[in-house]
């Protein structure tokens, strides 16, 4: 017996079923890492739309106070006006649309429209506005409806 050689087809079995397990930890982990990223952008769209929701109730609610201070201006009816309230998280522009004599539609657009972002909200509130005492107007919001967000 000299000179014989053993030959074994066993010996290169640990190393790929090493790499597979790295390899397959390390899908994993990767995946996490994703979902997390997917979960935080998620997270921070909600915020983003709800400081939207706010700013825009903000800038009705300053636009309404406004225009109840004022006395009635020359808005006719069927016109629209636009006015840019600042000093809000995000920027809104108020659309007021006189519908009638007495009726009001307000149209508050938040956006963050310079980061491209695409988070937006838009809600509108009717309202009607009466003349009170000495020609100063008087603000009544509808009860049966108050604002509603609109697309």
């Amino acid at each position: 017996m000299v000179g014989v050689r053993r030959t074994s087809n066993a010996g290169g079995f640990a190393l790929p079923a090493a790499l597979l397990a790295v390899l397959l930890i390390a899908a994993l982990i990767a995946g996490a890492f994703g979902a997390v990223t997917e979960e935080t952008r998620m997270g921070a769209a909600a915020a983003d739309r709800h400081h939207a929701l706010l700013s825009a109730e903000s800038a009705l609610e300053i636009v309404i106070s406004a225009q109840s201070a004022s006395p009635r201006d020359s808005i006719a009816v069927g016109e629209t006006r636009s006015r840019q309230v600042d000093g809000l998280e995000v920027p809104v522009v108020v659309y007021t649309t006189r519908l009638d004599s007495l009726l009001y539609w307000f149209v508050a657009d938040a956006g963050d429209a310079p980061s491209g972002s695409g988070i937006a909200r838009r809600i509108g509130i009717v309202i009607r506005a009466t003349s009170g005492p000495s020609g100063s107007m008087t603000i009544d919001r509808i009860p049966e409806r108050g604002w509603s967000e609109l697309f």
